[in-house]
């Protein structure tokens, strides 16, 4: 899959609560979709993804968001429409490393436990494996059991080693899941 397949990335999937959901690439005018999913995400969401408190993304932070070159870092939304009106509600992005990619999500807290996680995951894997790649490691809070529980499910082989601040998970992206 070329990069600007990818960019061009959209599929529509069904929620555990039967509403349909968007999974597709991100985009530069996404910025502001962003910012008011961030501003709609708990603290604690917050710190579990990115390992700090933040309520918001400067500007520069924005611009690593939404503005990727699909090839080394890959990045998607989940978008639901409301009220006649697109909103973002959460997001998943791979980065390349020298051994794989590195993985991340973020879902808003209200959107917990309908698979829009799994299923952000599920596609970064499709595009992943059709570039080629083999493996992918997050860096996971020991407290953030929804992540660590979304890996587990996934089918995919994966060794892990814990440290007291994180668990750092290595996924074979070939087989499984």
């Amino acid at each position: 899959m070329l990069p600007e397949d990818i960019a061009n990335y959209q599929i529509t999937e069904t929620l555990r609560d039967q509403r349909p959901i968007t999974i597709r690439a991100i985009r530069p005018e996404d910025k502001g979709l962003i910012a008011d999913a961030i501003s709609k995400t708990s603290q604690d969401s917050m710190y579990l993804r990115f390992f700090s408190a933040k309520t918001t993304l400067s500007d520069f932070e924005m611009s690593l968001a939404t503005e990727v070159d699909f090839d080394a870092v890959v990045a998607l939304v989940a978008v639901l429409e409301e009220r006649g009106e697109e909103k973002i509600v959460g997001g998943g992005r791979y980065f390349r490393t020298p051994t794989g990619a590195e993985v991340a999500f973020l879902v808003q807290d209200d959107y917990h436990g309908l698979g829009i996680g799994s299923r952000i995951f599920r596609h970064l894997i499709i595009i992943a494996r059709a570039a080629g790649m083999k493996r992918f490691e997050a860096e996971v809070l020991p407290t953030n059991k929804g992540m660590l529980s979304l890996f587990a499910r996934s089918g995919l082989p994966i060794s892990q080693s814990r440290t007291h601040d994180a668990v750092h998970l290595t996924m074979e992206i070939t087989a499984g899941g």
